[in-house]
């Protein structure tokens, strides 16, 4: 089974949290060694015709220069950290504008399997075992293709065109139709897929790529609404979140 890991987002001062703590320890233990420096006589002499009021008025000037540059380097990390940001959305906006849109019915239950013909006798008996597989049509509704779509665990197509319509039919492993045309139609089990009463798939994947390469997949579950049978879609995700259990 698949689950979805969320990374958390880091913040600015989450992301830069090291740089800022040197930068408060440098300057609180610069602030004490000028104190310690300067208290009384001190250990640092004042030098030839200077006092210790000229170099506590140099110490002025360069601690402003250093909170200047302080506050310079912070602003640049600000900067960079939000364009990051806005490069992370637009990106996600970009993957979020390819993504196609389904149109998924379901067209029939137990019909006959496509590509197949039946034989019959004269007194009406069929000689073939009932059918049971459900029929099942796609069509990406978007306005652009996607390529490499797998459904059921199986690579049906290496592209899909904007309003291309496919047709699927599916049947459990212990299906007639299995048995009988098993290259016509995809087989499933129910240990993967539970199935209704009737055979119907109450889940499925269409993993797909789109344009940008990005490795996709949609989720769709079955629901019954006024007795009508329908597939709703529950998330897209991307297969960089997958991780197996």
């Amino acid at each position: 089974m698949k689950n979805t890991k969320k990374q958390d987002k880091l913040t600015f001062f989450s992301k830069n949290k090291k740089w800022l703590l040197i930068s408060l320890v440098a300057l609180v233990g610069a602030y004490i060694c000028i104190y310690l420096s300067f208290k009384g006589n001190g250990f640092i002499t004042a030098g030839v015709n200077l006092e210790k009021k000229d170099w506590l008025s140099f110490l002025g000037a360069y601690l402003a220069f250093a909170g200047t540059i302080i506050v310079s380097i912070v602003a640049t990390l600000q900067t960079k950290h939000f364009a990051e940001i806005e490069k992370d959305k637009a990106i996600e906006s970009r993957k979020k504008e390819l993504q196609p849109i389904f149109s998924i019915n379901i067209d029939g239950l137990n019909q006959q399997i496509s590509g197949t013909a039946e034989g019959f006798n004269l007194y009406g008996t069929s000689t073939y075992p009932k059918h049971k597989n459900v029929t099942i049509s796609l069509e990406n509704v978007s306005i652009y293709p996607i390529l490499n779509v797998i459904i059921f665990d199986k690579y049906l197509f290496q592209l899909l065109k904007p309003n291309e319509r496919k047709t699927i039919q599916v049947a459990y492993s212990n299906s007639p139709d299995v048995q009988k045309w098993k290259e016509h139609i995809i087989e499933i089990r129910e240990s993967d897929y539970e199935s209704t009463e009737d055979g119907i798939p109450k889940w499925f994947n269409i993993n797909y790529d789109d344009i940008d390469g990005n490795e996709m997949f949609q989720t769709f579950a079955l629901k019954t609404f006024d007795d009508t049978n329908y597939y709703s879609l529950e998330g897209t995700h991307g297969c960089e979140q997958c991780v197996e259990d």
